[in-house]
């Protein structure tokens, strides 16, 4: 796909390309709301670009060949976007290797 080139509308594959997320991501915020999409025909989803550049604006996210372009003004960021950077919750310990079992037992000392 052309960096250059913004199509009018995406179908969930390229939007899904263009976030860096998965297709089935894409299509499920459509049927939970999040992005207006229509249908071409009985089965093919497209979403317009107009509704892709609101979401990625009241998100604070953006491309950054969306990003850098001097046209579109100043970001405005939503109060119901969570940041979960700093919500990751702390990992549980590794389990033992199955592999290393009673390696230590193994070692004969001097």
């Amino acid at each position: 796909m052309n960096r250059g080139f913004v199509p009018k509308v995406y179908t969930p594959a390229a939007l899904a390309e263009r976030w860096e997320c998965s297709e089935r991501h894409v299509r499920n915020m459509i049927e939970t709301g999040e992005i207006q999409a229509f249908r071409l025909g009985e089965k093919l989803l497209r979403i317009r670009a107009e509704v892709v550049e609101a979401f990625e604006w009241q998100s604070g996210e953006l491309p950054d060949s969306v990003e850098n372009s001097a046209s579109l003004g100043t970001k405005a960021t939503s109060g119901a976007v969570i940041d979960l950077e700093h919500q990751i919750q702390k990992r549980r310990p590794a389990s033992p290797r199955l592999d290393l079992r009673n390696s230590r037992a193994r070692e004969v000392p001097r």
